[in-house]
């Protein structure tokens, strides 16, 4: 009788199947050995770069790891902050403006002086200032300097020879990098234009017409006081 114990019974795979293969290697533990080893060598070489150079390092990695809205936000931050600086600019160069006074004297010839001219209450002042202050203000209003007048207001009336000289405030917005003489002279030929076109009931001697820029400081006062 033959032993059983000393005939092996045949095994069912006599070759490792993929599937044993498979089960053997999942059910052993994972080798992190290897990637601890190459994380020690990462580490070991960076720490052997340079100080400054392992700062470049680190922010070459920050920035790689933005995330797309942070750098949306950071663009239009920037764009933003630029737009500011550029519109200050622009304001504080084209759009610092101050107020300018000019002396506008008007002759007129057929209105002789009379004693109620000294006041500006009288009828007679009211009635002259508005026909100055319209003609004035019609001129400007017409002329390349409308967006720069303001008004102008009659501030006295002197005898002159054949007629009376109507003396008027004109104030401006200029710039004020501009040059009060060079304005001055292009007010004047603005105003002298204007004069001659006028057509009503005033008669005009344009060429006595002036404007200057002297004993604004007077006039000023003049007006304040008034008011």
């Amino acid at each position: 009788m033959k032993d059983l114990h000393s005939t092996p019974f045949p095994s069912r795979h006599t070759s490792q199947c993929d599937s044993c293969v498979f089960q053997h290697r999942s059910l052993r533990s994972p080798d992190f050995s290897q990637a601890f080893v190459g994380g020690q060598k990462g580490y070991q070489a960076y720490r052997d770069l340079p100080w400054d150079l392992q700062k470049i390092h680190q922010s070459a990695i920050k920035v790689r790891h933005l995330e797309p809205w942070k750098i949306a936000v950071i663009v239009i931050g920037t764009a933003v902050a630029a737009a500011i600086a550029i519109g200050l600019l622009v304001y504080f160069l084209a759009y610092d403006q101050r107020l300018f006074y000019y002396s506008a004297n008007v002759k007129i010839t057929n209105i002789r002086y009379h004693d109620e001219f000294s006041r500006q209450s009288s009828g007679r002042f009211r009635d002259l200032s508005e026909r100055v202050e319209r003609l004035i203000d019609k001129t400007f209003y017409n002329s390349i300097l409308r967006k720069k007048y303001i008004r102008s207001r009659l501030i006295r009336v002197s005898p002159d020879t054949d007629g009376v000289m109507a003396e008027a405030l004109l104030t401006f917005w200029f710039s004020s990098t501009d040059s009060r003489e060079a304005l001055r002279e292009r007010v004047g030929r603005i105003l002298r234009r204007g004069l001659k076109k006028y057509t009503g009931p005033l008669r005009i001697n344009v060429r006595s017409s002036t404007v200057s820029s002297k004993y604004i400081a007077l006039l000023l006062k003049v007006v304040l006081s008034i008011s």
